[in-house]
């Protein structure tokens, strides 16, 4: 939940300074077990569908007859919607009743479900995908914000914030594996309206909890949002369709996708991140390894998705079993990772993790699915698991380290924009070589592989470079103040 950076203002006895708390704003009873569960399953919905379009991707090919162009939209839009609006996200749910923003979101989410399920053509199935992303950036950080109220610093409050990530990491895994056994007995559509009974179910617990009254004012900065979400989609769409879009399409799209970066850059008003954050090269260089990680991560499942099915001749149920491992072993040893990070340090951690990565993909690139892919696939699926357990925690706690107190909700939102735009850059980069394999091509998982490494690195490089700069180059979090100069924003 991303904290606020007010302008300067001055409070009266008649009024609240932006972005404090309201007088008389008293905290909740917590929530009890039963009720905490339901909350979070609003993460297990929201890592369900990130992990399901894996398994999902190639039946939706063959009936819709997508190209590859369009193929990387309907994966890429759930990312990109999630990534561009949780910097709003998470200023709603510190502005507005955090049950209503909570309610919102995962009501958006289950819409998003039906339009997928419904959708007749790609632009009403990435539609879909995206207020699916939408809703799921509406109610990550709101059940953040319902679980953790009215819980001081304690080991309850650690086991709830558990509780929070574990059901994300088990919904990814689940996404693999039911989505996929739903898709080859009854057809992708119905593994869309899978979710709508946990959506039901969260909405109906979430209504009953109770909520303080407002406690923050802000400006909730729309247009921001807007420009940073609409600057992403273009971005990545141009991209990926580099090789097939027409010339005057791509020089459109260029011009448009400049001009809302320039409005993004040179708009007045509150930053959408603080200064602070943005200045700090630890934290930059955290989440810029991050992305490359999951660029790399992203690709690589959807290329190793669509070849099992093109080249080996699996089903969706097949694949998600063979991806299995990935986030089985991710939720065993993410837990040893915090540890690792707490003796060695953020750094080291990370580069252990993304050797381990860049190992695992190389290998599949090499080898590729002329071996039995049981004996091939799942070793490195875990391979690639054990190293998420390693770079995750040791990006998270690099970046959330190098903040200051009251900007470390900011950090979690800051990573996990650029965690997705990472993976929706894969995905477009795997898209624009042409190198995803499809039953109208030959090309198996090799040349993918190899790529989603290379994304790895090149992520990892970026951020190395970030570290490098001398400290005159970027201000330090202690020395920054929580605006920048003229009408400069970002």
């Amino acid at each position: 939940m991303p904290d606020e950076y007010p302008e300067p203002a001055t409070a009266t006895k008649a009024s609240t300074a932006p972005g404090q708390a309201q007088p008389g704003a008293s905290s909740p009873a917590p929530l009890g077990r039963a009720r905490m569960v339901c909350v979070c399953l609003a993460l297990l919905l929201e890592g369900m569908s990130s992990s399901s379009i894996n398994v999902q991707i190639a039946a939706i090919h063959t009936d819709l007859a997508l190209d590859a162009g369009e193929m990387q939209i309907v994966a890429s839009a759930f990312l990109l919607s999630y990534a561009g609006l949780l910097p709003l996200a998470g200023r709603l749910v510190d502005a507005w009743n955090r049950r209503a923003v909570f309610l919102i979101g995962v009501g958006l989410f289950g819409l998003g479900c039906l339009a997928c399920a419904l959708a007749g053509s790609v632009l009403l199935l990435g539609a879909g995908r995206f207020i699916q992303g939408a809703g799921a950036a509406l109610s990550a950080p709101a059940a953040l914000a319902l679980i953790t109220a009215g819980l001081a610093e304690s080991a309850r409050r650690n086991r709830a914030i558990a509780l929070y990530g574990a059901m994300g990491a088990v919904g990814f895994s689940l996404g693999l594996v039911l989505p996929g056994a739903v898709v080859t007995l009854f057809g992708w559509r119905a593994s869309f309206l899978l979710f709508l009974p946990v959506v039901l179910l969260v909405l109906l617990a979430g209504s009953s909890v109770k909520v303080a009254a407002v406690r923050v004012h802000q400006r909730i900065e729309v247009r921001s949002t807007l420009l940073l979400t609409g600057a992403l989609i273009l971005s990545v769409h141009l991209l990926g369709a580099f090789t097939t879009l027409a010339m005057p399409w791509l020089a459109i799209e260029a011009v448009a996708m400049l001009a809302l970066v320039g409005l993004l850059l040179f708009r007045s008003g509150p930053a959408l991140f603080a200064p602070a954050v943005i200045h700090s090269p630890r934290i930059l260089a955290s989440c810029l390894g991050l992305a490359g990680v999951f660029g790399a991560v992203v690709a690589s499942m959807y290329v190793l998705s669509l070849g099992l099915v093109a080249r080996g001749g699996a089903d969706a149920f097949v694949v998600g079993l063979l991806i299995l491992p990935q986030p089985l072993f991710f939720s065993l040893l993410s837990g040893a990772g915090a540890r690792m990070v707490t003796r060695f340090g953020a750094p080291w951690v990370f580069t252990a993790g993304a050797l381990l990565l860049a190992a695992s993909l190389v290998f599949l690139g090499i080898v590729g699915l002329g071996a039995d892919p049981w004996m091939v696939v799942s070793p490195s699926m875990a391979g690639v698991g054990a190293a998420l357990a390693l770079c995750f925690p040791a990006a998270s706690i690099g970046a959330v380290g190098a903040a200051p107190e009251e900007f470390r909700g900011t950090v979690a939102s800051l990573l996990t924009t650029f965690q997705n735009v990472g993976g929706a850059a894969g995905l477009a980069l795997v898209t624009v070589l042409a190198i995803v394999p499809r039953e109208a091509n030959r090309i198996g998982i090799e040349p993918g592989m190899l790529v989603s490494a290379a994304v790895l690195v090149l992520g990892i490089g970026v951020a190395a470079c970030v570290v490098g700069i001398p400290a005159s180059g970027m201000r330090d979090h202690r020395s920054a103040a929580p605006s920048v100069r003229g009408n400069r924003r970002w």
